[in-house]
């Protein structure tokens, strides 16, 4: 028998869902049968799987060890074994000349959310299996820190991962949630779009005011490119973004502060391609004689778009409809009203101070 024990960031979810996340391999008609069963029994009794878990509650689990594990998979990052100066390598505050760490630049962090700034180059998530990624960094992180601190919250049926995503060759901000409650929150923030996000990207071309553009996307899943289009047309959706100057800079380029505001995919890079405003480096929708141009005045041409997620702030409350768990609002307070800003990285400063600008984005 192995006993699962309730801690604060486990409660207030159902028994079942709490199942099917720490079984990461099992159906949901073997995890009923069990409970059925008496194979899995809450606090010593049976259960139907539709109670509401609490702090202080303990699941038990009468599965021979084999069954266990091949039902937990291996997607859960636990606490490994090991000397605790290994998490070292894996946490490291941002330098003060903005870069980050080789594996993980911590921007802020609390029992329930991790913000980092991810270095361009680096997936969020796994496209392969040999992939390295953020997510796999974060998670190293989060258990050797549990391994440290055997009093740390933490979630036993969820794997702290990233909210949401940045292209391979975008920098800088993401959120992730370290606990399920940390996770939900930011998630229904993100989709609710409570949280202001900016970026700051190098284009060629000015503005000649203030932008709010209102454009239509559509993606092609097999080339793995968007396009933006005047009016809708069938399979694509709205998309809105606001762009201000907040520097310019010679050779006709100039730094843009951008506020996504529906969050698609390639978006910004693509939305400011269709308004004849490139991204400097962005070798899939940029221009290739802007890039070429850049390479010559750097010295070498840039290998990733001169793009970063630069700033989030949250909203000061929660709007009325947020259905949203006593350990997520907890984990709100601590946020709510803040900003949160990743410092540029060392090539992307470089690139302003070229072209005679002088923004560091700190």
């Amino acid at each position: 028998m192995k006993n699962l024990p309730i801690g604060p960031a486990d409660a207030g979810q159902r028994l079942d869902k709490f199942l099917l996340r720490y079984f990461k391999e099992a159906e949901k008609g073997f995890l009923y049968r069990m409970l059925r069963k008496k194979n899995i029994t809450l606090n010593g009794s049976k259960a139907a799987g539709s109670e509401i878990v609490k702090a202080g509650d303990n699941i038990e689990v009468f599965f021979s060890d084999e069954t266990f594990e091949k039902f937990r998979g291996s997607g859960q990052a636990a606490p490994q074994a090991g000397p605790v100066a290994d998490s070292r390598l894996i946490k490291e505050k941002t330098s003060d000349n903005g870069e980050p760490a080789p594996a993980l630049a911590v921007i802020y962090e609390d029992d329930a959310v991790l913000f980092v700034n991810k270095p361009a180059g680096l997936l969020t998530q796994k496209a392969g299996r040999e992939d390295v990624c953020l997510a796999d960094r974060i998670a190293a992180y989060t258990a050797a820190e549990a391994a440290a601190d055997p009093l740390a919250v933490r979630s036993l049926g969820f794997t702290p991962a990233p909210a949401h995503r940045l292209d391979r060759n975008t920098s800088g901000l993401v959120l992730a949630g370290k606990t399920l409650p940390g996770q939900q929150l930011l998630s229904f923030l993100l989709r609710e779009r409570n949280v202001r996000k900016y970026y700051l990207c190098v284009v060629k071309g000015n503005l000649e005011g203030p932008l709010h553009s209102i454009l239509y996307w559509q993606k092609n899943a097999e080339s793995n490119t968007v396009r933006i289009l005047k009016e809708e047309v069938p399979g694509s959706e709205r998309v809105e973004l606001k762009a201000w100057t907040e520097e310019s800079l010679q050779q006709g380029f100039s730094l843009l502060r951008v506020q996504l505001i529906s969050g698609k995919s390639h978006q910004i890079r693509a939305q400011l391609s269709h308004l004849g405003l490139p991204i400097a480096g962005d070798s899939k929708y940029g221009d290739p004689e802007v890039n070429r141009t850049l390479g010559s005045l750097l010295g070498a041409q840039p290998r990733v778009q001169l793009l970063h997620s630069y700033e989030v702030i949250f909203p000061e409350a929660l709007p009325e409809k947020a259905a949203l768990s006593a350990q997520a609002q907890e984990a709100f307070a601590a946020l709510a009203g803040r900003r949160f800003r990743a410092p540029l990285p060392p090539f992307f400063g470089r690139v302003i101070r070229t072209l005679g600008g002088n923004s560091d984005g700190k």
